[in-house]
């Protein structure tokens, strides 16, 4: 059985020390410091505010990974989620919503994991712009 969460408070304190601390910080060499994968410390210090890492560009086309189309979000997509969000609606009602206005599945996850990109940067209206 897996285990519910790696990341303890002892495990947190110790990746807000080091991205504070570090010159360069970056979660591949914390990863490495504390024996721990780069995805899920690139995760937490996303959610934390401890990277202010932009998006990547928008892709523009739907590709296919692992035999699953992946349906990249686009600006528009981006603004409408946010505005829905800010006005108090709830990720799964998002998603709904989403999927009906685009014609794209989404799920309360993927809209939740996106709104967490997207505050990760400066400027939320900007990098749906």
């Amino acid at each position: 059985m897996r285990k519910r969460s790696v990341i303890t408070p002892d495990v947190a304190a110790k990746i807000e020390h080091l991205a504070t601390t570090m010159k360069k910080p970056n979660a591949g060499k914390i990863a490495r410091q504390l024996g721990l994968k780069t995805g899920t410390v690139y995760w937490f210090m996303l959610c934390n505010g401890l990277w202010d890492k932009k998006p990547s560009l928008y892709r523009q086309k739907p590709y296919v990974r692992n035999g699953i189309t992946i349906n990249p979000y686009l600006p528009e997509h981006d603004r409408f989620i946010i505005a829905m969000r800010v006005s108090g609606a709830k990720f799964g009602a998002i998603a709904k919503a989403a999927t009906e206005k685009f014609g794209i599945p989404r799920n309360a996850h993927s809209i939740h994991n996106r709104i967490v990109m997207l505050e990760a940067v400066d400027d939320e209206i900007e990098a749906a712009a």
